[in-house]
Order: structure tokens, then sequence, then C-alpha cells
């Protein structure tokens, strides 16, 4: 082998998983490095190592020893447990670096852009996202106003989550002494599930109720999710009456969140709503300069231009490709060229494309909206809660695959043919009476679809 990236390859292909274990808590780990005896991997989110760790971590230990030749120990870190050269190697942001360029200039200059990741400076601000920006740049600084909460929405992939960063690195280098609690929604509502089943509802209201700023990434998760929305809007009173700062970011306005309580949508919509659109052409091209400019990647203008002119949709196409320009330039050790970035574009669309949608994921994510498990919902009981599921989960394979009546009741257990037909007869005959079922469907449908971004 010859990196450790290629040795946690090898352990990945080893590991007898389901694709959706393997998507959901493997494939999000990253390998940091050996020292001695013991595999050091990473992960982003604190909710992801735990389930790694009991649920995996015997076997990633497992497939190691059979990779490498000889028993390892393994460990995953978190951000608050890295080092900063291993922050650095992550492309975690360090914001405490910012202002000490001695420690800088030991990095390499893949690690010294990593540091600037998600700052302000690194922000290319455009007529899409003046609003947002502007916003946040304000909060950062203490003055709140009128923008508490601020509301961010936009399609992924244009920058939300990068000013969310950029407000908590710089609250925390001005404001020290404040609390800052900066959660996905999916870690607030994991913790609260955890919270009900041991009993330690006080430890979670102490973490989320005494912040001085609560930001919570993705809100439209919280979906169809009633408990959670109800600790969400106890959390959000608490913290708003004692005038503590509550971001919010989105891939929807707060109307457009379906199966979610009213009374919660209109504190989304107390404050400030700042959409961030697609960036202009004159845009993108900035970020491209700015992007090259952090990794010392000298690109012709004409270059430049061509893959503004074709990477349209996100910023994350736009920095993938110059990161993979970067990679090509310092192989080939030469300058990046129009053929070179027609490669990259091909290599960047395909890699953007869409997870191919499966019955497993459609089953989990209805699984999770009507809080029964998946193995319910191919069982044969037919209490009303699960019954509803199971027609809601047929409905939804019909609609998003190409699979036939016979194999969708395959994936059912072995249902019939006439059982699958009269499943998605009963789902739309309901969307006649009852549009919030409607709408509880259509949000389904919609957040299975944000999975694969």
């Amino acid at each position: 082998m010859n990196s450790i990236e290629e040795v946690f390859d090898a352990v990945k292909e080893r590991m007898v998983v389901s694709d959706t274990a393997m998507r959901l808590w493997i494939a999000p780990l990253k390998a940091i490095e050996m020292t001695e005896n013991t595999f050091l991997l990473y992960s982003k989110e604190p909710y992801i190592r735990k389930v790694a760790v009991e649920t995996f971590g015997e076997q990633i230990q497992k497939r190691l020893a059979e990779v490498m030749g000889f028993d390892v120990d393994l460990e995953i870190l978190v951000d608050s447990e890295m080092t900063i050269e291993q922050k650095a190697k992550m492309g975690v942001p360090i914001p405490e670096l910012q202002d000490d360029p001695d420690m800088i200039s030991k990095l390499t200059t893949a690690e010294q852009a990593s540091i600037y990741q998600y700052t302000f400076d690194t922000f290319i601000v455009g007529e899409s996202n003046k609003l947002a920006f502007s916003a946040c740049r304000n909060v950062a600084k203490g003055e709140t106003g009128a923008y508490n909460p601020l509301y961010i929405y936009s399609q992924p992939g244009l920058g939300k989550t990068h000013l969310l960063n950029a407000v908590s690195s710089e609250i925390e280098r001005g404001f020290p002494h404040l609390k800052i609690v900066f959660v996905t929604s999916e870690t607030f509502v994991d913790d609260f599930v955890e919270s009900v089943k041991n009993g330690t509802n006080q430890q979670f209201r102490d973490k989320y109720r005494t912040a001085d700023m609560l930001l919570i990434d993705d809100v439209q998760f919280f979906s169809g999710k009633k408990e959670s929305q109800a600790e969400l809007f106890n959390t959000f009173n608490e913290l708003h009456s004692r005038g503590k700062q509550i971001l919010f970011t989105s891939d929807r306005s707060p109307k457009e969140i379906m199966d979610i309580e009213v009374r919660l949508r209109t504190r989304f919509e107390w404050g400030l709503l700042a959409d961030i659109g697609l960036p202009a052409y004159e845009t993108r091209l900035a970020i491209i300069k700015r992007k090259a400019e952090l990794i010392k990647l000298d690109i012709p203008q004409n270059v430049m231009e061509f893959m503004a002119e074709k990477l349209k949709d996100n910023i994350r196409q736009l920095e993938g490709a110059i990161i993979k320009m970067h990679a090509m330039s310092s192989i080939n050790d030469s300058s990046p060229t129009i053929l070179m970035a027609q490669n990259i574009i091909r290599e960047v669309l395909t890699e953007q494309q869409p997870i191919p949608i499966t019955v497993e994921k459609i089953i989990g994510e209805v699984a999770n909206i009507y809080s029964v498990s998946k193995q319910d919902i191919r069982s044969q009981n037919r209490t009303s809660s699960i019954s509803t599921a199971r027609q809601v989960a047929i409905f939804v394979v019909h609609q998003l695959t190409n699979l036939s009546y016979t194999a969708i009741g395959h994936e059912f257990g072995d249902r019939d043919h006439s059982t699958i037909v009269y499943a998605i007869k009963k789902v739309r005959d309901l969307f006649k009476k009852d549009p919030s079922f409607k709408g509880t469907v259509d949000d389904i449908i919609r957040n299975i679809g944000n999975l694969n971004n």
C-alpha cells in the first residue's frame, strides 16, 4: 500500500455491511495517519463516530489486520481531539491559527489553504448571496438586532454551511467567553433521542438551552419528527427569551417544509429570512480565482473562464475542480490547460450525479418519519401506524424506482402484485382526503432526493 488512504480503501472493500451502513457510517470516516501501532480515523460528526465504534469497530480493526498483516489498535477522532497538524490534513478549519504566521509557515500549501476554508475571507460575495453574507457578518460582530433568528436557505452546495462555520469561527475569536453550540439537525435529533432513551434530559437541556449562540444546519430534516420539533421549539423559546442568537440553514424556505408544526415554522420566520441563489458567472470566476490563490495554483485566465462557464450548479463543483486540477498539475508537472479542464469537468460532473435511489434508502427514510423500524415495514404486522408507513414506502418506491409491481412486492416481504397495487391506490386516495398527508409524502420524496446531494 502506498498511502494511509489506500489502506483504508482496502479495508472498506473488505467490510461485510449493507450499502446503507457503508454510506452512512463507514464512508464518512477518513484516514488520518498511523502512529506506532494505532490506526487513526477522523469523523466530522460525533454521532457517526459513536455508531462506527460501537457497531463496526471490531470489524474495521479485523479488516485492518488482514490488510496490514499485523494487529493494530483503532481510534476514531473528532475535531476537538485532533492536533493542529491533523486538523490541517483533514481540512478542518483552524481559526486560532489565523494570526500565527510562524505556525502556518510550518504547514504544507494544501494544509495552509484548509485553515481558511470556512472563513468570511474565503466566501466570495455576489448578488446571489449578498444579503446572507451581510447578515452573518453582522451577527458575527455581535450585532443581532432583527436577525434573530437568522434563517438562511438555498439548494445544496451554495455556501450555507460555509457561512455558519464563518460565524462560529469569528465569534470564537472575538468573544471567547461565549458558549457556541453548532450542530446538524441530525445531531440535535440523535442527542434528544439518546437523552430520552437514557434518562439524561437535563444534560441535553444543559447543552442546548445554556448556549449563547445556537447554530443548526439543515433544519428541513426535522420534518415529521414531532417530539424533536417540540424540543427544538422549547429550546428556541428559552434562548430567544434571553436574547441569545439563533441561526438556522435549510434547503428550502420555512413555508416549504412540510409536516412541521406551525408554531415552529413561525419561529423560523420571526427574524430575517435570507436566500442564496445560484452564483452568477462573475461570482463563479471570482471563486475559482480565490481558490486557486489559496493553493498557489497558477491557472491561465482563459482556463478559469472556461471552467466558470461550464460549472454552474454549485460551489462544491468549482472547488472540487480546482483541487483536481492542482493534483493533476502536480503529478504531471504541467500548467493547467483547456484540455485538462475539460477532463476534470467531465469527472466532477460525473461525481456530482446522484447516488442511485435504493429501496433500502426509501424504507429507511419512511421508517424514520413514522417512528417504526424497517423490519416493521417489511413484516406482516397490520397495526395502523405500520400499515400506513408500509403503504407510503411502497408508493414512494413506485414513484422513484423503475421496479415492477412484482419486484416491489418481493422487496416488501414477498407481497403479491395485487397488494402493491392496493397500497399505491390507497395512498393516492388519501392524498385527495388529506392535504397534510400528501405534504408529508411529498416531503419524504424530497428528503430522499436531498440525501443524494
